[in-house]
């Protein structure tokens, strides 16, 4: 991926135009809440990927980038909202710059604009997941095992994964679903047959025999097997006579009289009650017609917010507030889901009705064979008009919309229905007056209506096969998918979950270094439970502290983040992430940001001071690469505690005689840096219980291990026996210590200016020197050199020596040996 050299912010957020140098190392922005750390964070994000998790998603109302993401007073200008970031690849060990404007944040300008650096910042921008908040590392501690997993494979981009679950699962449905059609023609084309036949099993040795008898009657030689392309009326072309007549009289009487009972029970007490039940429930559904009607509406709905750019509707471009357009999808969707379920269940009391129904279309249509095909012709029309009718209710049925329709169908007082009925009683007649069959006509028929029959059924057959096959093989795919996507997940969840394991014992080694953790997928969703001193395994909210709740947020992040980039995690921003780990465990997170994640850039912000401390003094951020920001003003945005600047300020104070604000500000500053003074050295200052200190508590401190300091450090060259090197600190202590008195005759003008006692006494003139006096004293903590802060290096609790960020300030500390001095 990349990391951040430099980033410069105009007209964004809370930021007026600020330019941030982070160097491509870890960063720290510090600063009390409301200073305008998290527009350095938003800045990040939107340089990187076009928008701002801050104000898009679920919760977040009417907020949008594009109305609120410039500052206030330029809200109506969006074009000027202008982030841009200066960025090295290592994979290419290039450099590059990003710009993108509020206005239009889906086209960056990029340069130089060539296809590798393009691709490098499309992979960022599909890995959204580098920037982590607090409100986000929670999601993936304390949320439902269904949530957890949908944040979780969001995450690793295996979201898509449930997508193409849930296609396979439709295609398997409505394989099974077609399935139930085929079966029954196969079922009415075999019970046909066996009619025909007058067999009542469809077995290959029954079949056989009764065709066997029939040949047989016709001197035909039997049958020694039936395969899937054997005729049954073999050889009966070859026997001459009279042609078969068109209406077989024996079978015609008993599909006559399976066609009237049919009839019949379509008009039955039992029926009726059957039909009324499916009426009732159909037309409970009636209020939601409209979302049955857009079911197939949830595979557009699931892509709209896909494509969705947080602006535009990817299918009508009009124009929504992110929030109200994924509130109103997700609504839909799930009116879609109830609707769906409530289908499913009328369909289910649907599919008799249907199958009787498709079975009464074949018989009637048979009888209408029968009426046209007798010697002296009857009207076949009733049977014809009633199978149609037969066939549109079914169909209607089938199509389930729309449910007037659907309704209408099982309407039991057909127009149709009763002139069907009477005319069975005359094709009865007619055909009862055929002449009776002679033994070899009777055979000859009995074989020819078998043959057609036996066609059918392998007609039949072969389609069912087919739809069976189709069923089985979506069935098997989708179960075969869910079984390796379960196994690749489970592999994956135990590798994240050993990483997350390792991190958390690094981080809490004291107290939990048999720590244990379990990640278990399940039908779509990821149980975690965690173990409690040896207690067994609960979630994370029953037991453990919201400080240990918010180290493992951190520490599964992490390696769910090592898991999906591996090398290519080089850059993370961590907004207040760390706020709530306890005290003790503070230094432990940044030894393990910095150790397992060398070749990763973490921005991280605070308004903890201690914790800045904290990142400081372990070297996981250098002493010269942090922001911090003292105040905010809506028209001027942030502003930094910046050595100049304050002095600056304090001066202009001065000179304006302004010397009550020039007090305070020195007063405040001079609080912010004798706590850095402390933090560095070690410097000791009474608890407090509220956790405010006041200057005289912190300059005190931060003077006193100075002077420990240079004491320590004259000891130790005069332990080794280095004259020139006692005369040096002298002469450095001796300064310090100028500047201290100088400093300490001073500071009693500083409260009563504050706090008002006689401030009025005081003029330009008498202010002067106080200024003058601390700032020298604070360049007595500072590289003459660099510049930077001299700080303690220690070896446990073993200070060794005092330095600075070049090295030019290098105080031994450690003395010689006894033993190597005798």
């Amino acid at each position: 991926m990349i990391s951040v050299e430099r980033i410069q912010i105009i007209e964004f957020r809370g930021i007026r135009d600020l330019i941030v140098d982070l160097g491509s190392s870890n960063f720290a922005v510090s600063g009390p809440n409301g200073t305008g750390k998290s527009g350095i964070v938003d800045a990040l994000e939107f340089g990187l990927t076009g928008t701002i998790s801050r104000l898009v998603g679920k919760g977040r109302g009417a907020l949008s980038v594009k109305e609120h993401g410039p500052h206030v007073n330029s809200r109506t200008q969006p074009e000027k909202a202008v982030v841009t970031l200066e960025v090295f690849i290592p994979s290419l060990g290039k450099k590059a710059t990003i710009t993108r404007n509020v206005k239009s944040p889906k086209a960056p300008k990029i340069t130089p604009d060539e296809p590798a650096i393009r691709a490098v910042f499309e992979h960022v921008q599909r890995h959204p997941e580098f920037s982590l908040s607090r409100r986000e590392i929670i999601k993936y501690v304390l949320a439902e095992p269904g949530v957890r997993a949908e944040e979780v494979q969001a995450l690793l981009q295996l979201d898509k994964l449930d997508t193409t679950r849930k296609l396979l699962l439709k295609i398997s449905n409505t394989a099974t679903r077609d399935l139930k059609a085929l079966e029954g023609e196969r079922d009415r084309a075999a019970t046909h047959l066996m009619s025909a036949l007058g067999i009542a099993e469809l077995k290959g040795s029954t079949l056989l025999a009764a065709v066997n008898v029939k040949r047989a009657g016709l001197d035909l030689p039997a049958l020694s097997k039936i395969e899937a392309t054997t005729s049954i009326r073999d050889g009966l072309e070859t026997q001459g006579g009279l042609p078969a007549p068109k209406v077989p009289k024996v079978q015609a009487k008993t599909d006559i009289a399976d066609g009237l009972a049919s009839l019949e029970a379509v008009r039955s007490p039992e029926t009726e009650t059957t039909w009324k039940g499916v009426v009732d429930a159909l037309t409970a559904l009636k209020a939601n017609e409209s979302k049955l009607a857009n079911l197939r509406r949830d595979g557009m709905l699931t892509t709209a917010l896909a494509l969705f750019d947080e602006e535009h509707c990817p299918v009508c471009e009009i124009e929504w507030e992110p929030a109200k357009f994924r509130a109103v999808v997700e609504g839909q969707r799930e009116q879609l889901k109830a609707a769906a379920d409530e289908r499913k269940r009328v369909e289910e009391l649907i599919e008799p009705v249907v199958v009787a129904l498709e079975g009464l279309r074949p018989m009637l249509r048979q009888l209408a064979i029968y009426a046209r095909n007798l010697p002296a012709p009857l009207a076949f029309e009733p049977f014809a008009e009633a199978a149609k009718e037969a066939d549109r209710r079914a169909q209607a049925l089938r199509n389930f919309l729309p449910l007037d329709e659907t309704i209408a169908a099982l309407d039991p007082n057909w127009d149709t229905l009763q002139p069907a009925v009477d005319h069975v009683a005359t094709l009865s007649f007619s055909v009862e007056a055929l002449p009776d069959p002679t033994d070899r006509d009777a055979a000859r028929d009995y074989l020819t209506v078998g043959q057609e029959r036996l066609e059918a059924w392998r007609q039949a057959m072969t389609k069912y096969a087919a739809g069976k096959a189709k069923a089985d093989t979506a069935a098997k795919v989708h179960a075969l998918y869910g079984k390796t996507t379960d196994a690749a997940l489970e592999a994956i969840y135990k590798e994240v979950e050993a990483e997350f394991r390792s991190y958390y014992r690094d981080i809490n080694g004291d107290d939990e270094s048999k720590f244990e953790a379990q990640l278990t997928p399940s039908l779509g969703k990821l149980g975690f439970e965690v173990d409690f001193y040896g207690k067994g395994f609960f979630p994370p909210g029953a037991y453990h502290s919201e400080g240990h709740q918010d180290g493992m947020g951190l520490c599964l992040y992490l390696a769910l983040m090592k898991h999906l980039l591996g090398d290519q995690f080089t850059f993370a921003v961590l907004d207040d992430v760390l706020m709530s780990v306890d005290a003790g465990h503070r230094r432990e997170v940044c030894t393990l940001l910095k150790t397992k994640f060398p070749k990763t850039q973490f921005v991280l912000t605070t308004h903890d001071p201690v914790w800045l401390n904290h990142m400081k003094s372990s070297k996981l951020v250098a002493g010269k690469n942090a922001i911090i920001f003292r105040k905010w003003h809506v028209d001027h945005g942030p502003q930094e505690w910046k050595q100049t600047d304050v002095w600056a300020e304090v001066d202009q104070l001065v000179a304006s005689n302004e010397i009550r604000a020039a007090a305070g500000q020195l007063r405040h500053y001079l609080e912010y840096a004798a706590a850095e003074w402390c933090a560095r050295l070690g410097g000791r200052v009474e608890y407090r219980s509220d956790g405010k200190y006041e200057l005289g508590d912190l300059l005190s401190a931060a003077i006193g291990a100075m002077s420990e300091l240079y004491k320590k450090a004259k000891l130790t060259a005069q332990s080794w026996g280095d004259k020139p090197r006692v005369e040096e600190i002298n002469v450095s202590h001796s300064a310090f210590t100028a500047a201290v008195t100088l400093s300490q005759s001073e500071q009693w003008e500083i409260n009563p200016a504050i706090h008002f006692n006689e401030w009025a006494n005081f003029q330009r003139q008498d202010f002067e020197p106080v200024v003058a006096a601390f700032k020298q004293l604070e360049r007595e903590f500072e590289c003459p050199g660099c510049g930077d802060l001299i700080y303690i290096v220690k070896s446990g609790n073993t200070k060794e020596a005092a330095r600075c960020g070049c090295a030019k300030v290098n105080l031994n500390l450690k003395p010689k040996p006894k033993e190597a001095a005798a």
